[in-house]
């Protein structure tokens, strides 16, 4: 188990200084290609509610164009606000976690594009919106919606559909819950940039291990690769 965690560590280190060398400019032109690929998947084109990750200030595949993309084609969008346990008294799934992700639904992309940075990742997140009440109206779980598809970051991907996260296990939390409340998964789409995509020609290889969701498909610019 330790010596799984310390490859999955060595290769986050490796992919992060690859992707570091990537210009403003070629991170925007693979959006616009993944944007695209989603748009042609036939998931998509029936989906209507989808879950959309938004990308760290660097580093990731931005994320501005699928949200607008996902709106131009009529769909329900949800974005992930990282949220204490204790702010609706969630579950811990293991002792020392402090936070979960809530997906929180939003009317527009002029509103993702709005949204302001929080927490220690920098990452623009929406608002929790409520009733006269003071009940919550646009989280996902805690009105009981379900998502037709979530969109999944990573730090890296294999043609095989497997996936490795940044490690706080975020995601990976939120599958299992909610495939704990409705006995079912959303499709899972990860996406990424090609030089987070591994090349078994080379030799390199993701290793999982027993709480890491495997994806059902992932789109890397304009190619999409399926689970078999």
């Amino acid at each position: 188990m330790e010596a799984v965690k310390s490859l999955k560590w060595a290769l986050r280190k490796e992919i992060k200084a690859r992707v570091a060398k990537i210009s403003h400019d070629a991170l925007l032109n693979q959006s616009i290609l993944a944007a695209k690929g989603i748009s042609n998947l036939p998931e998509f084109e029936s989906a209507k509610t989808v879950g959309v990750y938004m990308n760290l200030p660097s580093g990731e595949l931005p994320t501005d164009e699928i949200v607008k993309t996902c709106f131009n084609f009529g769909k329900k969008v949800y974005l992930p606000r990282v949220t204490a346990i204790s702010r609706f008294n969630d579950t811990k799934r293991f002792e020392k976690q402090k936070s979960i992700l809530h997906f929180l639904s939003i009317e527009n992309s002029a509103e993702a594009e709005g949204l302001p940075e929080r927490g220690k990742y920098k990452i623009r997140e929406p608002d929790f919106k409520t009733n006269e009440s003071g009940s919550v109206v646009n989280d996902l779980l805690a009105n009981n919606e379900k998502l037709d598809i979530l969109f999944v970051p990573g730090m890296a991907f294999s043609s095989d559909c497997e996936r490795l996260g940044h490690g706080a296990g975020f995601y990976d939390d939120f599958i299992k819950r909610y495939n704990e409340k409705y006995h079912e998964r959303p499709l899972l789409v990860g996406l990424g940039l090609k030089e987070q995509l591994l090349s078994k020609e080379n030799g390199e290889v993701l290793h999982m291990e027993e709480h890491d969701e495997l994806l059902d498909k992932v789109v890397i610019a304009d190619a999409v690769y399926s689970r078999n």
